[in-house]
This record gives C-alpha cells, sequence and structure tokens, in this order.
C-alpha cells in the first residue's frame, strides 16, 4: 500500500488562514464552516498530487483561493438580521454623517499635499515694505484678454513715476532648460525678470548673491529638480534654450510667488519686444485711477505707447490669493437665498422651536445643519480650490484658473448642491436623537388627495416620534411635514435594542 504523502506547507498556511477567518462566522456555523473549507483545501490538493499536475503554480492559486476564506466569513457575518441591524443604525447616526465629511477633508487634503493651495491663499504673504505689492498688466478692448506690456516701459515707470515705490517686470514661459549636460524632460517655468525684482520683494537669497543681470536665480524646487538640493551649484552653468548663463543664487525654501511648480529666475533688462506683466509697489492710499492716469502719461511720452482709460488693470497680491474666497462667499449668498427661496420656512415653526420646553432640542438640530453644512461646504471649497489652484498654476491676471469664472460656477453648483441636501437630510431626520428616520411605509391613496392624506410615515427606530411626508401636499394643508412625538410607552414597540 503506498506510503501518505507529506502535507505540503502551502496547504498547512491555506489551513491556517481559513483558522484566522473562522471568528468572524457566527458561533453556531463556525465548525461546519471551517470543516467544509479543509475539506475543499485537502481534497484539491489530493486531486491535484494524485494526478501529477501538483506545480508551483497550483500551489499558489491554492493560497488564492483560501484567502477568499476572509470574504466568506465576512459575508456571513454581516448576513446576521443583528450586525445589519448595527450597521443600519450606524449609518443613521448623526456622528456617521458628520465623520463622512470629515474623511473627505482628510481625503482632500492627503491629495494636495496638506491643502497647500489653501495655506497659500490664507498664510502666504509678501514683505509689506515700501506700500502694497500691485500687479499691472493689460487688457485690450480689441482683440481681449490679459496680455503683458513691452518691457520698456518698465525703467521708464521706475525713473519718473512719483506714486511707485518700486516696479519689476517678468515674462512668464516654460523654456528649455538643460543643466550639467542633461536637458529636463520637461520645460520647467522660467521667469524672465528685471534685476530689480527680489529688491522689491524683499527676499534674500539663502546662498549666493543676487545678480545685477544676465544671470539665474533658482528655487529650492528648481535646485531639487536640477541637482541634489545638498549640492553647491552656485557658479554652476546652466543653459536656457540653448544659451549658457551662470548660477547666481538660490532662494530661501519657503518662498513663492507666482507658481509652485519649480521656478527659474533670469535676470535681465527687459525690452520693448518682451511683453512683461509689470510688479509694482504703489504707495499707500494711491487709487486705481489716479495710478493708471500717471502710468499712462509717462508710457505716452517717454516711449510712445498710448492707453486708453481701463485698459491697465490692477491687483492687489493679497487680493490675487483671495479671489477664490471672495468667489466662494458670493456662490454661498446666492445658493443661500435660493435655498431659502425653495424651502420658505415658516416663523411659526422656528418661533415654536424657540419656545422654553422646545429649547434645547432645537439649539442641538441647528448646531447639527450648521455642522453637517459647514463641513460639506468646507469640503466644496477646499476641493474646488486645490483642484483649479494646483502646482502648475499661474497666480496671474487672467493665467490663474482661481480667479476664473469656471470656479465661481463650481462653487454656485457646490454649495447649491450642500445647501439643498443639508435641508433634505434635516427633515429626515428625527427630532430627538437626529438619526434619519427608518421603516417607511405607504399610507393612503395617491389619487384621493381632496380630502384624504396620501404619503409616507417614518419612524424612529429609537421610538422617539414619526414623520408623515405627504405624496402631495393639498392647498388645504398648512404644515407639508407633520412630526409626531411619542412618549415613552410607545418605545418598546419598536426601538433599537442597546
Amino acid at each position: 500500500m503506498p506510503e501518505e504523502p507529506k502535507q505540503p506547507r502551502l496547504v498547512s498556511v491555506s489551513q491556517a488562514l481559513v483558522r484566522a477567518a473562522a471568528p468572524l462566522v457566527p458561533r453556531a456555523h463556525r465548525d461546519d464552516w471551517q470543516r467544509e473549507w479543509n475539506a475543499e483545501i485537502w481534497h484539491r490538493w489530493q486531486f491535484l498530487f494524485h494526478t501529477g499536475e501538483w506545480n508551483r503554480r497550483e500551489q499558489w492559486l491554492l493560497l488564492r483561493s483560501a484567502l477568499g476564506a476572509f470574504a466568506d466569513a465576512a459575508w456571513l457575518l454581516a448576513s446576521q438580521e443583528a450586525v445589519r441591524s448595527r450597521i443600519s443604525e450606524f449609518a443613521r447616526s448623526p456622528f456617521t454623517c458628520l465623520s463622512a465629511f470629515a474623511l473627505i477633508l482628510f481625503s482632500i487634503a492627503a491629495a494636495s499635499s496638506g491643502l497647500h493651495a489653501t495655506r497659500q491663499m490664507l498664510f502666504s504673504q509678501m514683505p509689506s515694505k515700501m506700500g502694497d505689492l500691485t500687479f499691472i498688466w493689460l487688457h485690450q478692448y480689441i482683440g481681449g484678454g490679459d496680455k503683458g506690456l513691452p518691457g520698456d516701459v518698465v525703467p521708464a515707470w521706475a525713473q519718473s513715476s512719483k506714486l511707485l515705490n518700486g516696479v519689476a517686470g517678468i515674462e512668464v514661459k516654460h523654456r528649455a532648460v538643460a543643466f550639467r549636460g542633461r536637458t529636463l524632460p520637461e520645460k520647467p517655468l522660467v521667469l524672465t525678470a528685471s534685476p530689480t525684482l527680489f529688491n522689491l520683494l524683499g527676499v534674500k537669497p539663502a546662498a549666493g548673491k543676487l545678480p545685477a543681470e544676465n544671470e539665474v536665480v533658482l528655487d529650492k524646487r528648481a535646485l531639487l529638480m536640477l541637482a541634489n538640493s545638498k549640492t553647491n551649484v552656485i557658479g554652476s552653468e546652466i543653459k536656457i534654450d540653448g544659451e549658457p548663463y551662470r548660477i547666481a543664487a538660490v532662494l530661501p525654501g519657503g518662498f513663492e510667488f507666482l507658481s509652485r511648480q519649480p521656478t527659474v529666475y533670469l535676470m535681465e533688462t527687459l525690452t520693448y519686444a518682451q511683453k512683461a506683466f509689470v510688479v509694482a509697489r504703489v504707495k499707500p492710499g494711491v487709487s486705481d485711477d489716479r495710478l493708471s492716469k500717471e502710468l499712462s502719461r509717462i508710457a505716452a511720452e517717454i516711449t510712445a505707447y498710448y492707453y486708453l482709460q481701463g485698459q491697465m488693470r490692477f491687483s492687489t497680491w493679497r487680493g490675487a490669493l483671495l479671489t477664490p474666497l471672495i468667489s466662494f462667499s458670493i456662490a454661498t449668498l446666492l445658493a443661500s437665498l435660493i435655498a431659502w427661496m425653495a424651502f420658505r420656512p415658516r416663523l411659526r415653526q422656528i418661533r415654536i422651536a424657540f419656545e422654553p420646553e422646545h429649547r434645547r432640542t432645537a439649539a442641538r438640530r441647528v448646531l447639527f445643519f450648521l455642522s453637517k453644512t459647514g463641513l460639506g461646504l468646507a469640503c466644496v471649497f477646499v476641493g474646488c480650490l486645490e483642484w483649479s489652484r494646483s502646482e502648475s498654476s499661474v497666480l496671474l491676471a487672467s493665467r490663474d484658473p482661481g480667479s476664473g469664472p469656471f470656479l465661481l460656477w463650481l462653487y454656485v453648483l457646490g454649495t447649491m448642491g450642500v445647501l439643498f441636501w443639508a435641508v433634505a437630510d434635516q427633515r429626515a431626520r428625527c427630532r430627538v436623537c437626529l438619526r434619519l428616520m427608518a421603516f417607511p411605509v405607504r399610507i393612503g391613496c395617491p389619487g384621493c388627495l381632496l380630502l384624504d392624506w396620501s404619503g409616507t410615515e417614518l419612524f424612529c427606530s429609537e421610538g422617539h416620534g414619526l414623520l408623515h411626508v405627504p405624496l402631495m401636499a393639498p392647498s388645504w394643508d398648512e404644515e407639508a411635514d407633520r412630526w409626531i412625538s411619542l412618549d415613552d410607552s410607545w418605545k418598546g414597540l419598536f426601538a433599537h435594542e442597546k
């Protein structure tokens, strides 16, 4: 009689996986379930062994099949009435609603490197010396769109303006960059800027010295992209569109100007052929109209460029950063007005809610409504902002996705969705424990609405009351939704057992 083969190790591992999944199975079925799984594993091994097909591939297939014991055990666990009841109660809980929004916020933060765009908008600031930092660009009446100004207006304004405390021009482009014989696969952002830019911004380099002209300054992200951040690159050669330049300085790690993407600053005097967006420090108390008249006059007298009234556009640094917040505030106000018009809360209900016997319950309901609405609106705000102001965006005029009409419409749709859902969800919850109502029962005849009532009744699983939701509100019905409170004598009929 042939000797019984020794049980392979992977068969023992598969049986151990079944034993590990067994505690999930209800106790009454656990032994039979485990015996069935072990028998299936043993017979499969025996069959494959005696037919000569027991090989490495079949061993791993057996192990993968044994991992299915966890899914099978979890299904048996979830199919129990008590477990399903607990899951249902958990899903209807007000804390589950708030936790879901908190989880969405956490997911957005994890996907956006800690809400970088939101933190930049709220906390980023330039040194405030010499007045407000202001962007200046041209918006042509014919041809439309935001465009740069000829580069030679920058030295003219710097020399003759009495309303500016400093001015610099910048040209923003993605250009080919090579460093130490290696051309970068993606063209980084290159800002061709007047040599006065960093003095205007009040920024000092972390390494090296700020150049006068025809040299390059790197920010920390560009340094990390080009070479190891610990490598000393001061004095090294870098090529931009094939032209060699010397790296003169590296900026501090926390410095961010127009973009969060790696940026190379090429310092040179801009010519008339280059279209430059202008950065300036405007003296306190100077209006945009007064500044526009002076700059237009200087441009016409010195460079012979003539601009119509209103062609020059101005935006402060903080104003450009906070544009999404202003758009979101407008969208929230608009959505709130639409929601008020749509739901039309009755003043009598508000007055009853603030009576002494209802004041505590009303306070809990108001707090829960404000909490879930606030978390929902926060998800809409940071989600849209982080998506629009990604690392590759440029915060300048119409190049900034955070200041465009598309983001405003996203905010309008998002805030309306949150507010309408929040009101509908609030109406479907128990007035006492704030759980979602359960056990829907259809009552009445849909075609008999003249003198009778037709709709759905929902009960609180804790026995606090029931809610009548009509299929269609009759003209004589003063309240569309009617809540009926139940005393403690009713709780034993359908209250959830602790």
